[in-house]
């Protein structure tokens, strides 16, 4: 049996993160020598460019001519001509390459166009129904996902969601059957890249940053995406200077995403620029650095029932604030919540805040094992469907 690892080395951020953080755990896996494991990617890619495997590595480049016949395949199938799925260049190159079964490390589109494939998808977002008047959902986001996640319903083999919370979205919003439901959290992948590294001086990384060591500083790692709601920290950070504190900060982080001019004008003219940073884009080495050596890590999104940055704090014991009410009741105890409508909540918060240490127990959320389970369940699973089905 062939199975294919579709993913996305197109995408950024988080998104990227998690993907190679499951390409890098499928090593783990333990399969019968009959069966096969390849990589599909939506980019040309030498295979250890992000692959710490020796797995090999199709790449699937639309053109432009594929765009036109995506086009022509999806109105004939709309139109119920399915004998034209021929026309599909995605499914062409399916066959091509002898897949059995496709499995998604991400949302993608292309679940759409595997009408005659059996695939199994992760999905991320199960509560964008909640939240659907983001700028960024509004332009075509929210429908876009939700599409994927229809078909998902309808057609996929197994869907894989992170937590339980997740599950019951999908069962409830999307009228998803309980038994196509698999529970896996994300793959974080610092903690691997930081178990390599961990003999660098930290230290002399987080101090090129010159933060003003009189604050403690608390940390937000998000694109700057509306629903990131860093617009929250703007107001708790406004409120708290307004009690003549001068000895608190945040640390933004992360890529444009279309809001990042708006937090910056806002800063500036609540004059918060010493109590605020945004630094962008950082690489593996300063993230550490600063998940290290702050002294919290605060998540006010309105979206993620659980979250790379969560788990990534969760790993390196730091003390997490995060939006109350989103998170999964699994992770609700390593974190302690504040009111998103209501800034002084997490300002009282901030303000009582004392050192200690914490003892996270990462494992119990995240191992290799939990990941090789999952997985072997679904082969296994699909390969006892096959073999009925040959013996009918």
């Amino acid at each position: 049996m062939k199975i294919g690892i579709f993913v996305s080395f197109s995408e950024t951020g988080g998104s990227l993160n998690q993907s190679l953080g499951f390409t890098r755990s499928l090593k783990s896996l333990k399969l019968s020598d009959k069966d096969e494991i390849c990589i599909i990617s939506d980019k040309k890619i030498e295979s250890n460019e992000y692959i710490d495997t020796n797995i090999k590595v199709y790449s699937f480049e639309k053109t432009w001519v594929d765009k036109i016949k995506f086009l022509l395949s999806g109105f004939l199938k709309k139109n119920k001509y399915y004998f034209f799925s021929r026309l599909n260049p995605f499914q062409v190159f399916l066959k091509k390459n002898n897949i059995d079964l496709l499995i998604f490390s991400s949302p993608s589109a292309y679940s759409i166009y595997c009408d005659n494939f059996y695939f199994v998808i992760n999905i991320w977002n199960t509560e964008i129904k909640k939240y659907k008047n983001f700028t960024e959902l509004k332009t075509g986001g929210y429908l876009y996902q939700k599409k994927i996640i229809d078909n998902a319903a309808e057609n996929a083999f197994r869907i894989v969601v992170f937590t339980e919370k997740n599950k019951l979205d999908l069962i409830n919003e999307f009228g998803c059957k309980s038994d196509d439901i698999k529970i896996l959290n994300l793959t974080p992948i610092l903690p691997k890249k930081y178990e390599k590294i961990k003999d660098i001086d930290f230290v002399k990384v987080f101090n090129r940053f010159n933060f003003d060591k009189n604050k403690k500083w608390f940390f937000y790692p998000a694109q700057f995406w509306s629903h990131k709601n860093h617009i929250y920290l703007i107001e708790a950070m406004n409120k708290i200077r307004q009690k003549k504190l001068d000895n608190y900060g945040f640390i933004f982080c992360g890529n444009e995403k279309g809001n990042q001019k708006y937090i910056k004008k806002k800063i500036n003219d609540l004059k918060l620029e010493k109590n605020i940073k945004i630094l962008g884009h950082i690489d593996d080495e300063e993230l550490i650095s600063i998940y290290k050596y702050c002294d919290a890590v605060i998540i006010p999104t309105y979206l993620g029932r659980s979250s790379l940055p969560l788990l990534e704090s969760i790993y390196f014991n730091k003390k997490i604030y995060y939006s109350k009410g989103i998170l999964d009741n699994k992770l609700v105890p390593y974190v302690e919540e504040f009111d998103l409508n209501d800034p002084g909540d997490l300002v009282n918060k901030i303000i009582n805040y004392k050192d200690s240490d914490i003892e996270h127990n990462y494992k119990d959320l995240i191992t290799d094992k939990y990941f090789r389970d999952t997985y072997e369940s679904i082969i296994e699973e699909f390969r006892f469907l096959q073999n009925k089905g040959s013996e009918n």
